[in-house]
C-alpha cells in the first residue's frame, strides 16, 4: 500500500476556505456539474447506488441525490472537517446518505462496503494521490461498479507544459477575481501562497483516459476541459455481470 502523507486538507481553515469561497467561484463550476449529470442521464438513468469519493460538503451527491429520489449514496472524504462539513450539508438527505471519513489509499471495497454501484463519481480530490495509486483506484472502480455502471470524475489535471499552466494560472486568477469582486493583486497572492497547493500531484487528462481504456472502461474520454479543469470517466460494460456468471 502506498504510504500516508500528511494532508493541509486536515486543516479546518483549510477546509473552510475552500467550501466557502473557492469551491463556488471555480472557473465553470456548473458546467461540470451539468457534464456529470447529461452522461448519467444518458449512460445509466436512474442510478440506485451512488459513491462520493473525496467528497468535500457532498456537492456532487446533493446534485445526484435532487435528480434521482430513489438513489442513496455513500460519500467518503479523508478530510475530518470536509466530513463535518457534509454531515451538516447532508442533513436534509441523511436517510439517504452513509458519510464516511477515509483515506482513498485504502482498497476501495474497505471503504464502501461490498454492494456494487451503479455509479461512482468524483470532484477535485483523486489528483492528490501518487500516479500508481490514481491508477489502482481506477482499476478498483471498474471492479466496484455494477455492469453497465458509470464513472465520472470532475477534475484538476496537468497542463501539458510550463507555459499552458501559467497561462491557467493567470486566467483562473483573472475568473476567481471577476466572481468575488477581489482585488486580483490579492487573489493572485492568495493563489501562489495557498497551504493545499504541495497537495497537488497532477496528471495530464490524456495519461489517465488512457489508463482508463486499458482497464477496460467503454467510452472513456475528457468530456469537458478548460484549461487544467477538466471532466473525464467511462463505462463498464453490460455484459461483465452476464460474462463473469459463465466463467464461474
Amino acid at each position: 500500500m502506498t504510504e500516508k502523507k500528511s494532508s493541509s486538507w486536515q486543516d479546518p481553515a483549510v477546509a473552510q476556505k475552500f467550501l466557502d469561497e473557492r469551491r463556488g467561484a471555480i472557473p465553470f463550476g456548473r458546467d461540470q456539474v451539468e457534464v456529470m449529470l447529461r452522461l448519467v442521464r444518458h449512460f445509466r438513468s436512474e442510478p440506485l447506488h451512488i459513491v462520493d469519493l473525496g467528497c468535500g460538503d457532498g456537492f456532487l451527491t446533493r446534485a445526484l441525490l435532487a435528480e434521482y429520489p430513489r438513489a442513496s449514496a455513500v460519500l467518503i472524504d479523508h478530510s475530518e472537517p470536509m466530513v463535518e462539513r457534509a454531515r451538516q450539508a447532508m442533513a436534509a438527505d441523511a436517510n439517504r446518505c452513509e458519510i464516511l471519513h477515509g483515506d482513498l489509499l485504502v482498497p476501495l471495497r474497505q471503504l464502501a462496503g461490498r454492494t456494487p454501484a451503479d455509479l461512482v463519481v468524483s470532484g477535485l480530490a483523486i489528483h492528490h494521490l501518487p500516479h500508481a495509486r490514481k491508477r489502482s483506484l481506477y482499476a478498483e472502480i471498474f471492479e466496484f461498479l455494477a455492469a453497465g455502471g458509470l464513472f465520472v470524475n470532475i477534475e484538476h489535471v496537468a497542463s501539458v507544459s510550463g507555459d499552458v499552466e501559467a497561462l491557467y494560472d493567470d486566467a483562473y486568477i483573472d475568473y476567481i477575481s471577476s466572481r468575488t469582486g477581489k482585488d486580483r493583486g490579492l487573489v493572485d497572492a492568495e493563489y501562489r501562497s495557498r497551504p493545499d497547493k504541495s497537495d497537488n500531484v497532477l496528471e495530464r487528462v490524456e495519461v489517465q483516459v488512457e489508463w482508463l481504456r486499458e482497464i477496460g472502461f467503454l467510452h472513456a474520454d475528457c468530456y469537458f476541459k478548460w484549461f487544467e479543469l477538466a471532466v473525464f470517466g467511462g463505462v463498464k460494460s453490460q455484459r461483465v455481470e452476464a460474462e463473469d456468471s459463465f466463467r464461474r
